[in-house]
């Protein structure tokens, strides 16, 4: 090859070229995002041990006595539980994104956070250019925690179910064991 003619790109160049990967996941916004997302699974995750050790302590409470008003309570205080944990949880979104200076005002943050947070994605404020990433980010924050809360609860109301039956004195009814996930067993009524 004569020494001007023009080498070829290297396979980088090509895919920077077809695919602009900073372009698609600015880095600023993605470790900002990360960093915030990892904190706000944890702290769910916190909430998350808490309520299930809560029920696991109101255990005896319920089944003292067969009155409905004692699981009740339980279930309340476990419905604000992940309540505090949802309005906690946008609050530290709010505060990256306010602290971050990606929005003027606080109720800006607040609006996008959980717009974003509970993927109604109806914020009328955005972030600016170079950010448009974070909504995409707080939304699987938020995806990841109702999940996790989703299947909490659904053990949450199997247990407190299963202690207010035996508080009633209720017999045991036919059921299949399955595996221990925990130290705990799990059961499943069988299907006649």
């Amino acid at each position: 090859m004569p020494p001007n003619t023009p080498q070829p790109p290297t396979l980088f160049q090509n895919v920077e070229q077809v695919l602009p990967i900073d372009e698609i996941f600015p880095t600023s916004a993605l470790i900002l995002g990360g960093v915030v997302l990892i904190g706000v699974v944890l702290l769910h995750g916190v909430v998350m041990h808490w309520v299930q050790s809560h029920v696991a302590r109101r255990d005896a409470f319920i089944r003292r006595s067969p009155h409905a008003w004692r699981s009740d309570v339980v279930m309340a205080s476990v419905i604000l539980a992940l309540l505090a944990a949802g309005l906690i949880e946008v609050t530290v979104w709010t505060t990256a994104l306010k602290y971050s200076r990606l929005f003027p005002t606080w109720v800006g943050a607040a609006a996008y956070s959980a717009s974003s947070y509970t993927t109604l994605g109806n914020a009328t404020r955005n972030p600016p250019p170079g950010w448009s990433m974070l909504g995409p980010i707080i939304a699987m924050s938020g995806l990841f925690t109702f999940g996790w809360s989703g299947s909490v609860l659904v053990d949450v109301v199997h247990r407190v179910g299963r202690a207010r039956d035996a508080a009633r004195g209720a017999g045991p009814s036919p059921k299949v064991m399955l595996p221990a996930v925990r130290d705990t067993p799990t059961t499943v009524h069988q299907v006649e």
